[in-house]
């Protein structure tokens, strides 16, 4: 509860108002306030103001102030008058970092193909640290979702839900593309393990989310972190991603019958606007945390079923996904709000912890062939300008990003303000969508310099750098690397190699990363 009148207090509110760095001038927004005619905005940089206007609405377009700021920290003051010239408001001030964007430069392309057998290398290599019980003969990242890459010291904590589906996709990926690698059965006998394991650990039967896998384990057991006995809802829908991935591998009907379950799980459980709950009680579906912006990961799942259902499950399926993505349109790719997405954040307030993931996903979903939303591609360029401006890592920059590694690279969250491999990845992905979709240079410029950019931040004995490879030192500061993360980077460049090798011949699949 406030001790203020919150009538009068000046407060930010909306995409902009909790960005640490812009490289594009923002929008700042804040409520209005009462009894208040006017407000004056103030910006300086390090030394003095250097720009200044008078507003009658709640909000200022900083594009006139950029061209005095030079790169570095920003404030900026409001306060609100009323018609006498009394301050009547209580005044508010921030502070954000102007930092540099995308310099044109095409870079020469690394070996980006040596850079994934060096990778899957690592990522099918065994424990080599204490082995539970619990453990059995299951692969190393199954139950451990980090580590400590130079020692092998890993972490009893993991999110399955988010990692399996992504070893499933490298795995497989690889043993396509490199058939006769020496890897390959490796890879694709450990993908067919990551996925069984999904098979095998789900939720009760009597539960409302039954046959769903849970979102975290802790020291073997279901459930821990942040999430405690709660589930994150919209994750299960990669998962069914993973079991169709499966099925169209082996033909076993087992995979194809999880993926369906979720999906009835995920039907049941859609609320009436059309999106899902962030995070349930996966006994009850009650839910615990409503707000996520993240339903196009179901969207995806249930646009693969609908082609494998009969024409009543094929209906019921389309018209859920068509009411997810009007909500996707009225809400996140209108408003901005790309929000709750991990499973190790807990709740916070709207606005305040903007994210990127499912924004990358909707990307590419607004270029393929399963989209009819109007103005897909306009929409698209947007969203990837909002993850250009926010989260993409130019240049070596003054910011509250302290890592000092290859560039340009992607930030997961403003809760989590690093660059890492599983971003810039997820970024790479859609930079391949989007030059395919409109065919503009910058998009293959930009793609070309993203992929050198993950493999320059490769430990020597393969693992990519979750964490930032710190180029001052010549290795990270911070070396406990996610796998998963480091599954999602390979995927990227497998496709990217692919697509820049040819991209005439380059053929999209629904697996991407």
């Amino acid at each position: 509860m406030s001790l203020l009148d919150e009538s009068r207090v000046i407060d930010f509110w909306g995409p902009s108002s909790a960005s640490p760095r812009f490289v594009a001038p923002p929008v700042l927004r804040w409520h209005p306030t009462a009894a208040t005619a006017s407000y004056d905005v103030a910006v300086a940089d390090r030394d003095r103001v250097v720009w200044r206007r008078t507003v009658t609405d709640p909000e200022v377009d900083l594009v006139e102030a950029w061209p005095a700021l030079g790169l570095g920290p920003v404030d900026v003051l409001v306060r609100g008058f009323d018609d006498t010239g009394a301050e009547v408001a209580v005044r508010a001030a921030r502070r954000f970092w102007r930092v540099p964007g995308f310099d044109g430069v095409a870079p020469e392309p690394a070996d980006w193909t040596a850079a994934v057998h060096r990778a899957m290398g690592h990522l099918v290599g065994p424990a080599r640290d204490r082995v539970d019980d619990y453990e059995g003969d299951a692969p190393r990242s199954v139950w451990s979702s980090f580590e400590d890459t130079p020692t092998g010291v890993r972490g009893r904590l993991g999110f399955p839900s988010l990692h399996n589906p992504s070893f499933v996709l490298a795995l497989l990926g690889y043993a396509d593309r490199f058939a006769g690698a020496p890897l390959a059965p490796v890879a694709e006998r450990q993908a067919l393990a990551y996925g069984d394991w999904l098979l095998e650990h789900t939720l009760p039967d009597d539960w409302r989310c039954a046959g769903l896998s849970p979102s975290t384990v802790e020291h073997g057991r279901i459930g821990g972190l942040v999430e405690g006995h709660n589930i994150t809802l919209f994750r299960s829908a990669r998962v069914g991603e993973a079991m169709l991935r499966l099925f169209a591998h082996t033909g076993d009907e087992r995979y194809l019958a999880r993926a369906r379950r979720i999906a009835d799980v995920l039907l049941d459980l859609q609320q009436p606007d059309g999106s899902w709950p962030y995070r349930v009680d996966p006994r009850t579906g009650a839910v615990a945390e409503a707000y996520t912006s993240a339903v196009i990961t179901p969207i995806r799942l249930l646009i693969m079923l609908e082609p494998l259902a009969d024409r009543s499950g094929a209906d019921r399926l389309g018209t859920a996904r068509r009411r997810a993505e009007q909500w996707l349109l009225r809400g996140p790719i209108s408003d901005g709000r790309w929000e709750g997405m991990y499973e190790d954040v807990p709740s916070v307030q709207p606005w305040t912890n903007l994210q990127n993931w499912d924004t990358n996903e909707t990307i590419r979903h607004l270029l393929g062939p399963d989209c009819d939303l109007p103005d897909r591609v306009a929409h698209a360029e947007a969203l990837n300008a909002y993850i250009e401006d926010q989260f993409v890592v130019w240049a070596p920059e003054e910011s509250p990003v302290q890592v000092r590694c290859p560039t340009p690279t992607v930030i997961e969250q403003y809760r989590c303000y690093h660059p890492m491999e599983v971003h810039t990845g997820n970024w790479l992905a859609s930079l391949l969508a989007l030059h395919r979709s409109t065919g503009k240079p910058d998009y293959l410029i930009k793609g070309v310099a993203a992929a050198n950019a993950i493999v320059a931040g490769q430990h020597d004995h393969g693992a990519l750098s979750t964490w930032g490879f710190d180029t001052r030192f010549g290795t990270p500061l911070l070396a406990r690397d996610w796998p998963g993360c480091n599954a999602v980077a390979v995927s990227a460049l497998l496709h990217w190699s692919a697509y820049h090798a040819d991209p005439a011949g380059y053929r999209p699949s629904a697996w991407t990363v």
